[in-house]
């Protein structure tokens, strides 16, 4: 299981922020929040944590190097990732978000 002090420092070279970040954060940034939890139990008891990580990252303009520098990070974290990616045409930000389980 990975920890949210690991991710952080794997992101070091980012602007990253945990939960959200300040308005004026300058782009491009890097936000994680907890999702969802999938854990195991049995007898009234939790035996497994599994907890959901939401990694958004908030581009002005399309940046394929940092999407793969991103990845391969996730990757050279051991996480299996999804990725889904967005455009906000009112504050005019590309958003790219990985999900993943750790």
């Amino acid at each position: 299981m990975i920890t949210l002090e690991e991710i952080k420092t794997a992101f070091k070279d980012y602007t990253y922020k945990y939960g959200s970040a300040p308005i004026g954060t300058k782009l491009p940034y890097i936000v994680a929040i907890g999702t969802e939890s999938d854990n195991f139990s049995a007898d009234n008891k939790v035996f497994s944590k599994k907890n959901g990580i939401e990694l958004d990252c908030y581009f002005a303009k399309k940046n394929e190097s940092a999407e793969q520098n991103i990845e391969d990070i996730l990757d050279s974290l051991g996480v299996i990732w999804e990725k889904n990616e967005s455009y906000d045409e009112t504050q005019e930000f590309y958003l790219i978000t990985y999900t993943f389980w750790r």
